[in-house]
């Protein structure tokens, strides 16, 4: 199985790479694993605010956030997409929005956890990271989309994994793990929130070995995405060639 996911993951990039444009760079176009979202008010604002996530700012205000999800299937995670803020960088602070980048241009850390709730129901919504599975730094675009409720512009970000995340669990067996998303720059990156509550509370601690705690009561914005069936895969490939091809001829 993981052979073949590999090969798979490989043909992904393959389509990037040949596509050559940011067409595949404001929205990865894969299947969706995991989702919970920013939300919008009525007003237009992104409702939340954004919680410090940079390990090399020392806890309590800084550290690294974590949040929870359920895998029901064993298909391997080979991207993600998160929304944060610059804390403090706003329209009230007089600076503009950051430009938009293209691909690959804003450093992470990422990583995944077991978790304390796997064989213990008891401890939910109390469940923390436990072993560290995966750590790897990614390179994510940067793409601007609103201004929350406490005055922060909010960016979302894409980045596909250097090495695919295998998960173990099915529906008849769902595995909880935590995902944990820092920026360590210094410069005061906030993991926004999302008022959609899923699982167990996030979590947070000084470095992404922990010790961890529960960071109650809001839950974090992020989606994870996996490697699409190979009939979709060579579709979704076909068709972007075909349409930057078309693009060319023009």
């Amino acid at each position: 199985m993981k052979v073949k996911s590999l090969k798979s993951f490989t043909s992904v990039l393959a389509v990037m790479t040949l596509c050559g444009t940011t067409a595949l760079a404001d929205f990865i176009p894969l299947p969706v694993k995991w989702s919970q979202p920013i939300q919008y008010d009525a007003a237009g604002l992104i409702i939340g605010r954004d919680r410090l996530s940079d390990h090399t700012v020392p806890a309590p205000t800084g550290g690294v956030r974590a949040d929870d999800f359920l895998c029901l299937s064993h298909d391997p995670i080979v991207a993600v997409r998160w929304w944060g803020s610059y804390i403090g960088e706003g329209p009230n602070s007089g600076l503009a929005p950051r430009p938009n980048t293209g691909p690959g241009a804003i450093p992470f850390d990422l990583s995944f956890h077991d978790s304390s709730g796997n064989g213990n129901p008891t401890i939910h919504p109390f469940s923390l990271p436990t072993t560290l599975l995966l750590l790897q730094p990614v390179k994510a675009q940067e793409f601007y989309v609103g201004v929350d409720q406490s005055g922060d512009y909010v960016y979302r970000y894409d980045a596909y994994l250097p090495q695919p995340f295998f998960q173990q669990g099915t529906t008849a067996n769902p595995i909880e793990y935590f995902i944990d998303i820092d920026q360590p720059s210094g410069q005061r990156w906030g993991w926004h929130e999302t008022p959609l509550v899923n699982l167990d509370f996030p979590a947070v601690a000084p470095g992404h070995t922990g010790p961890w705690a529960n960071d109650p009561p809001h839950d974090l914005a992020f989606e994870l995405m996996i490697i699409p069936e190979p009939g979709l895969l060579t579709l979704s490939g076909l068709g972007f060639l075909l349409l930057l091809t078309g693009r060319r001829r023009r």
